[in-house]
């Protein structure tokens, strides 16, 4: 496995990390990875997201990380320019994934760091995401990238179609 820790002075430790543009090829990769944390696996979900972020995207934001000469990690994100009424530059982080032997290694972190650079570099003023309450792991992520709660509050309502209308 490669090593990661800067051998030149002024090098950062996730400049090990190759992260690049997401290619329709890493498609097979995703999906593993999403399967390794997730326990269950989603093609379909994954073969829209990719040709979404590859083909259809104005702007390719979404990244891959390599090494050993593999595709080890994997950041989806999408670019809005107002939504919900609001009009402000605004990206969202769909998917985020590390196969779990280089997690620690800070393949997470180089993505993050250049997908916010990325960004950065376009102008985008607020990025959000939606991560499951009790994934603390991944709350522990976001949070050492400087996320934080945001001002709003997600609501849900389970439907049930057989019920009568209110």
């Amino acid at each position: 496995m490669t090593e990661l820790t800067p051998d030149e002075p002024g090098t950062l430790e996730t400049d090990a990390v190759l992260v690049r543009s997401l290619k329709l090829s890493d498609l097979d990769a995703l999906i593993e990875i999403d399967a390794t944390e997730s326990g269950r696996r989603r093609p379909a979900y994954f073969e829209q997201m990719v040709e979404r972020a590859v083909q259809k995207a104005d702007f390719q934001a979404s990244l891959a990380a390599e090494l050993d000469d593999r595709t080890v990690g994997f950041v989806l994100a999408t670019l809005f320019y107002g939504e919900y009424g609001l009009a402000e530059p605004s990206a969202s982080i769909d998917a985020v994934g590390v196969l779990p032997e280089y997690r620690g290694k800070r393949v997470g972190r180089a993505l993050m760091r250049q997908l916010l650079l990325n960004l950065a570099a376009l102008r985008i003023q607020r990025v959000r995401t939606e991560v499951p309450w009790n994934n603390f792991d991944l709350l522990a992520f976001f949070e050492r990238n400087g996320f934080a709660p945001a001002g709003r509050v997600c609501l849900e309502r389970q439907l049930d179609p057989t019920a009568p209308a209110i």
